[in-house]
């Protein structure tokens, strides 16, 4: 899914540089003035503005209790131009699965004494995934640390499914790897956590983390119930980085269940604060004495059990998750940490504990270079070391069919390709065509694209396959005609995105916000039963991050049907005439 989704934003937290800083100690009982200064300030005020970023709040957090929290806070919160201050409630999206493995350790005794329980043991009429060693085998370790070989997936859910209706996707949807071979990020795994916490403790998610986190750490504004966070009237509005439009926040309360585990706290830098010293304390409240989070649970989540990157950075080491926690040294000091990024989120959690400090920054807008790029700026300066600059690597663009014959080829294919697809782990979406589709529906969406689309657009228009397809990360799809090397004029870029026809907020004129981009490969019938050119389906690729080709390949895939990370078979055409 979109970089934006609920997922991590893994940066390498510095570039190459030309150089090794010499490391300075740093005496945390001797305190100095003000970390971010006037010159930091405006370093970072730029760094925001050159990312179209509203609002962003930051809290540095020492372990001394006598040493006070520094808050720094940059732009608004909201249409009216309010200013973001240290209680502006933010989502900190996938910030929050930390919360879920604390909560987890909280909860399972064996799991807090060391006994990893399986999913299978847990959830015995219900955990099924495809592979049938990771279905027994599959353990709690396994689930919060990435590596139960399931993908991503995150287009399998919509907004209004719960948790357990999750758990009951994941055996229809394809694995990447096998059980423990590769990390393999994906939201879908804290999901089910967060249903083995409503079934083994009787309270919904939401409310055990409130009774047994928020309210001993003293986290008042802290919520995972988005229409609570809203009455305060402190929770902040969300931001497209894209368009600098105003566009409506990614969980709704109809959708606060599903997300909770993998995404769903809305807090404060305050607030988290509380947390940061949590954790710096190896999980005990430091103003109470109080174990917050079980020792062998803390020890566990903060370890290295998945490898997830090496950087190649002399800067940073090879990083590992844990349990909604990445481990890895920054320039010689260990760190835990853990990025998210949702629609109209970006944050960053940064915990030094050898150091005694932690940082937290929240955004109100998904420009997660923003998360990669700040931190170091401001740990560099707590530690005293020389700073030094990430320069992101521009990406390759997808190069799409833009010559005449090219548009050609696809307009004359484009009749057979429209209709209804389905999947039972991701359900249905309608491919509708400006030239080709009747049906009601597919003019309403295809209205919808042109507000967007406009008249510069009109050739690819015409060629490109749109749908409306209600996911939590997205709104609509768009299937443009591409070109890959050694693919065929079967091959389309998928965008997943979000449509505003009526524009949000104060503002009605249309706009969209971009989500991710994936591939999809048509599969045709060929000529032997009379049915050549008729569309069996299309192949989702891009979905898994690791080599879920070659694991299909090993079982003896090679059609397109096979060698998908998703399969949709096309069931219906959708040329025909009107609806009544």
């Amino acid at each position: 899914m979109r970089t934006s989704r609920i997922l991590p934003v893994f940066s390498l937290l510095a570039a190459q540089a030309t150089s090794r800083s010499q490391q300075v100690p740093l005496s945390l009982s001797q305190p100095r003035d003000r970390i971010v200064d006037a010159e930091l300030y405006t370093r970072i005020e730029d760094k925001f503005r050159a990312l179209n970023v509203a609002g962003a709040s930051l809290a540095i957090v020492w372990s001394e209790e006598s040493r006070p929290v520094e808050y720094t806070t940059w732009g608004k919160r909201d249409e009216d131009g309010t200013s973001v201050t240290s209680d502006t409630i933010f989502n900190i999206a996938s910030c929050s699965k930390a919360f879920l493995s604390a909560s987890l350790g909280i909860l399972m005794q064996d799991f807090a004494d060391g006994k990893n329980t399986t999913l299978r043991d847990l959830l015995p009429e219900e955990w099924l995934l495809e592979d049938e060693w990771a279905t027994e085998k599959a353990d709690l370790r396994d689930l919060l640390s990435h590596r139960t070989g399931l993908p991503a997936h995150d287009l399998s859910y919509s907004p209004y499914d719960s948790p357990a209706d999750v758990v009951t996707k994941v055996r229809h949807l394809r694995a990447a790897n096998e059980l423990r071979a590769q990390y393999e990020y994906t939201n879908l795994m804290y999901i089910v956590g967060a249903h083995i916490i409503f079934k083994y403790s009787g309270l919904d998610y939401r409310d055990f983390v409130a009774k047994r986190i928020f309210k001993p750490l003293g986290m008042s504004s802290s919520t995972l119930y988005p229409d609570e966070a809203a009455a305060t009237g402190r929770l902040s509005q969300a931001w497209s980085p894209v368009s600098g439009r105003r566009i409506r926040f990614f969980m709704p309360e109809h959708s606060a269940l599903l997300i909770a585990g993998a995404g769903g706290v809305q807090s404060t830098v305050q607030d988290m604060s509380y947390w940061i010293r949590t954790v710096l304390n190896r999980g005990v409240d430091p103003r109470t004495n109080e174990t917050i989070i079980p020792k062998s649970t803390f020890e566990l989540a903060t370890s290295a059990i998945s490898v997830l990157s090496e950087t190649g950075n002399p800067f940073a080491s090879i990083m590992g998750y844990g349990m909604g926690w990445i481990r890895f040294s920054y320039r010689g000091h260990d760190s835990l940490s853990h990025s998210g990024g949702a629609p109209g989120v970006g944050t960053r959690v940064e915990v030094y504990p050898d150091d005694g400090f932690g940082i937290v920054l929240l955004t109100n807008t998904a420009a997660q270079e923003g998360s990669r790029a700040i931190p170091p700026m401001i740990v560099d300066r707590v530690l005293g070391l020389a700073s030094i600059y990430e320069q992101p690597e521009p990406m390759s663009p997808i190069r799409l069919a833009t010559t005449n014959a090219d548009l050609a080829l696809e307009r004359r294919s484009l009749e057979h390709l429209v209709g209804t697809y389905t999947n039972p782990g991701y359900g249905n979406f309608t491919l509708c065509s400006p030239l080709f589709s009747k049906r009601k529906a597919c003019k309403a969406v295809v209205e919808d694209f042109a507000t967007v689309d406009g008249p510069d657009h009109l050739p690819m228009h015409l060629v490109s396959l749109y749908a409306e397809w209600g996911r939590v990360w997205g709104t609509h799809l768009r299937l443009t005609p591409m070109s890959l090397e050694g693919a065929s004029a079967e091959a389309y870029k998928v965008e997943v995105t979000t449509l505003y026809p009526r524009g949000y907020g104060k503002d009605s004129s249309p706009f969209e916000d971009p989500g991710d981009e994936l591939v999809a490969r048509l599969a045709f019938a060929d000529d032997k039963d009379g049915e050549e050119g008729r569309v069996l389906g299309l192949g989702l690729f891009g979905v898994a991050q690791g080599e879920s080709a070659k694991l299909r390949a090993r079982k003896g895939g090679s059609t397109i049907r096979e060698m998908a990370d998703v399969w949709f078979e096309k069931v219906t055409d959708g040329h025909y005439g009107d609806e009544l």
